[in-house]
């Protein structure tokens, strides 16, 4: 099956929407594939799951999943749809059966550079406008990673707090983008994520943002998932 005959869907995480894909989107399309960016609310891991199988329902043929940070946990319970081929999670959450983000972020380390989220306002949760960058973006331009910081998208208890009912990792292939620099996603917790889900891992040093940063170091993890079965 060849890339043009396979689509990427790409899912966004908390804090930020899918228009962060657009140079990954580019670098895809470049190369062939049919690409589609789902646009998520974030208020509930139910909703934003059944608004991502609604975009794979559209799609003919196999389909490449993938996600970025709170993505993971969507790809995760969206995954089981049957056009999925693949799953690829960019420094992302990867929940279990039963599991949340909530329960995965109960086991992060503790010693090192915690996420500057702000007391939930109204069941929503946002990032501290003035530490967004360091935190979120650090390797993304300043007026880019402003740009983020002011534009951020209310994310939902409930999508923290939503559980997984099957997890797709356990039945599709999975790949896992390491980020050794992330601010938000400790790496001792994306190396043990990854290895617990079996994924063909790959390591890059960057941000949180590494999708806005290195969208081709984004894009050729994605280009493997997909070409896997031609090797």
């Amino acid at each position: 099956m060849s890339s043009a005959q396979k689509t990427v869907v790409l899912v966004h995480g908390g804090f930020v929407d899918g228009s962060g894909w657009r140079a990954v989107y580019d670098a895809l399309k470049k190369d062939g594939f049919n690409v589609r960016v789902v646009q998520n609310p974030t208020k509930s891991l139910t909703d934003d799951a059944a608004t991502t199988r609604q975009v794979i329902d559209d799609v003919d043929g196999p389909v490449i999943l993938v996600g970025h940070s709170y993505g993971g946990a969507v790809i995760t319970e969206a995954g089981t749809h049957p056009n999925v081929a693949a799953l690829v999670y960019i420094t992302a959450f990867a929940p279990d059966t039963g599991e949340s983000v909530n329960t995965l972020l109960g086991g992060f380390p503790q010693d090192g550079p915690q996420p500057p989220i702000l007391p939930p306002q109204d069941g929503n949760l946002f990032l501290d406008r003035n530490k967004f960058s360091d935190s979120f973006a650090a390797d993304v331009p300043a007026e880019q990673a402003a740009f983020l910081a002011d534009s951020q998208v209310p994310w939902g208890l409930d999508a923290l707090g939503g559980t997984i009912s099957d997890a797709a990792w356990r039945v599709k292939p999975s790949w896992y983008l390491h980020v050794t620099e992330d601010r938000m996603i400790p790496p001792a917790a994306q190396e043990s994520m990854a290895k617990r889900i079996g994924a063909t891992v790959i390591e890059t040093p960057g941000s949180h943002a590494v999708y806005v940063s290195r969208p081709d170091v984004v894009a050729d993890i994605i280009r493997q998932a997909a070409t896997a079965d031609e090797q």
